[in-house]
């Protein structure tokens, strides 16, 4: 009976001990200590879109190369990490660790652009990107086979050599309901149009575009981007029911992922970047500060 208490404390004493190794060891090792089990991140989302080097074209939604080359440099310094929608949902679904400082760099429509400019930075500065995806726009380029970095769309063979990169996780930006004029804008209900009509279009033209950006990338897509953020209080619902797990708005608020919490996930808010705006002044008002140190 004694020898059995003597090992009973012996074993208690001896996982005491690896306990408090543990803890040492994750304070003196700050990578390990960035990997340590949380239960929420923040998550702050930028929203890019057409990227060119003439900063004479740059506006609301255009950047100059060189701007995004700041940014990238800036998150850089500031020991950010970029992560995907699908580093988020691994997270949210307990199936991933993410480090502290973590952000997601998002691309709307597909410009050629982004296989033009944006690739070469991203593979530099050894991050990565979530593009949206507008099918129309990558048919009509694949069959003009204009390639023009001003304004043409990447075709779909252009598409799946960004996802073949591993520079970029591929999302649904619609087939064709990237429209802000006529009767409906975005993926709004049009007036006087019913719920089920409503549902019957929105299932066809995601569906659609699901179906060929797997079949001409190899990605299936798992989020949603909505068109100009315009959208109507059934659309989540639908977007679930067409087995999206993620939605990308345009709200510009800065995200909280929390273990579990998967239906935040359908409302993540995102900051468009413009020209005209230092990096260290846009960062801050996702919650990006200077680094200490920096200029």
């Amino acid at each position: 009976m004694i020898i059995r208490l003597r090992k009973i404390h012996l074993f208690a004493f001896l996982t005491l001990l690896c306990g408090v190794l543990f803890l040492l060891a994750v304070r003196a090792d700050p990578a390990k200590q960035a990997l340590s089990p949380v239960q929420s991140r923040t998550l702050p989302v930028v929203m890019y879109h057409h990227v060119l080097r003439d900063p004479r074209r740059a506006g609301k939604y255009v950047l100059p190369e060189e701007t995004l080359r700041e940014d990238l440099a800036y998150l850089k310094q500031c020991g950010y990490t970029s992560v995907t929608v699908g580093d988020v949902l691994a997270f949210v679904k307990g199936e991933k660790e993410l480090p502290e400082k973590i952000v997601m760099l998002t691309f709307d429509d597909g410009y050629q652009s982004m296989e033009t400019y944006v690739l070469p930075l991203l593979q530099e500065y050894g991050m990565k990107a979530v593009l949206s995806v507008v099918g129309q726009f990558a048919q009509t380029y694949s069959d003009s086979g204009d390639t023009n970095v001003r304004y043409a769309c990447l075709s779909w063979e252009a598409l799946r050599r960004l996802a073949d990169s591993g520079s970029f996780e591929l999302q649904n930006h619609t087939y064709d309901l990237h429209k802000n004029g006529g009767s409906r804008k975005g993926l709004a209900q049009k007036r006087g149009e019913t719920l089920d009509a409503y549902r019957a279009m929105l299932t066809e033209d995601l569906t659609k575009n699901q179906n060929a950006i797997r079949q001409y990338t190899g990605q299936t897509p798992t989020a949603l981007t909505y068109p100009f953020g315009a959208c109507s209080d059934s659309t989540p619902q639908i977007a679930k029911d067409c087995g999206f797990q993620a939605i990308l708005t345009c709200a510009q608020t800065v995200n909280t992922i929390t273990r579990g919490d998967t239906e935040s996930l359908f409302s993540l808010g995102r900051f468009n970047r413009a020209a005209g705006e230092s990096s260290a002044a846009f960062f801050q008002k996702l919650g990006i500060p200077k680094p200490a140190g920096g200029t």
